[in-house]
């Protein structure tokens, strides 16, 4: 019995570090920020939709770029460009609860690319940022 109990923990605990590094994917496709180039936000400036081409895999979802370029720079440093919280509305996160983000209502904090469920969500943002971040660090520690 005590081997089956430390199976199921252990198996427990590989499960929950799976989905630590969970990444907000569409509900019938495993596109990352619904296609959209995570790059872009940060080079151009506003979010462009990528291409089959220009694509790759990291933590288990499929990442599309609008160049190889981009997915280039994408796969040698992934942290950078990646939306933070996995793509999830950053606003829901700081209001204690986990939404899928919007990549088409974003922000660049600090050099990283947050995403937001809608319009509002991303305007309620321009108070407080930094206790805004704060609260949003806390629940996706709690609920990733």
């Amino acid at each position: 019995m005590k081997r089956i109990l430390s199976l199921i923990v252990v198996l427990s605990l590989s499960y929950a570090s799976l989905y630590s590094q969970e990444i907000s994917t569409g509900r019938f496709n495993n596109l990352a920020i619904r296609g959209f180039d995570p790059v872009a936000y940060h080079l151009l400036g506003e979010p462009r939709e990528g291409l089959k081409e220009y694509s790759l895999t990291w933590r288990g979802a499929e990442w599309r770029f609008i160049s190889g370029e981009h997915r280039d720079l994408f796969r040698a440093d992934p942290q950078r460009f990646a939306p933070q919280f996995g793509g999830h509305c950053a606003n829901g996160l700081s209001d204690g609860h986990k939404v899928n983000g919007d990549p088409r209502h974003w922000r660049i904090i600090d050099g990283r690319l947050y995403l937001f469920f809608s319009a509002r969500g991303r305007e309620s943002w321009s108070g407080d940022v930094t206790e805004n971040l704060s609260r949003a660090r806390e629940t996706w520690e709690r609920l990733k």
